[in-house]
């Protein structure tokens, strides 16, 4: 890192409501440090990543599992696909309930509308 001070930016002008529309500056302009432009380390973001054959992992577990996911246990099923995946792969998902809500949406942006299509022009009515 450099010894060299930041540089200053003026402090946006907080404005004070007067009634009837009208506002006037209440305080005086001060200087702060300017954002800083650099990354965050490494350590300050803490979300672990799947790439996509690690996303396969997960969502093969869920189905290979799903016996398990039972009213009253959901959370021990959630419990157990992440130790599942932590032992196939070496990474610990905190929430693989999350990445396959994820997962559900994207694909049904993106691939639910096209599925629909095909479904209409072959004849059969896929339901909204």
């Amino acid at each position: 890192m450099s010894s060299q001070t930041p540089s200053l930016s003026p402090a946006p002008t907080i404005l004070a409501y007067r009634g009837r529309g009208r506002a006037t500056s209440s305080l005086p302009q001060t200087q702060f440090p300017a954002p800083q432009t650099q990354s965050p380390a490494p350590a300050d973001n803490l979300r672990t990543r799947l790439n996509d054959e690690e996303k396969l992992h997960l969502v093969r577990f869920c189905i290979e599992y799903q016996v398990e996911h039972v009213k009253g246990k959901k959370g021990a099923f959630w419990q157990k696909i992440r130790m599942l995946l932590k032992e196939q792969i070496g990474k610990d998902l905190r929430d693989p309930h999350s990445t396959i809500r994820i997962l559900l949406q994207q694909f049904e942006v993106q691939r639910l509308p096209q599925m629909r299509q095909l479904k209409w022009s072959c004849g059969a009515r896929l339901s909204p």
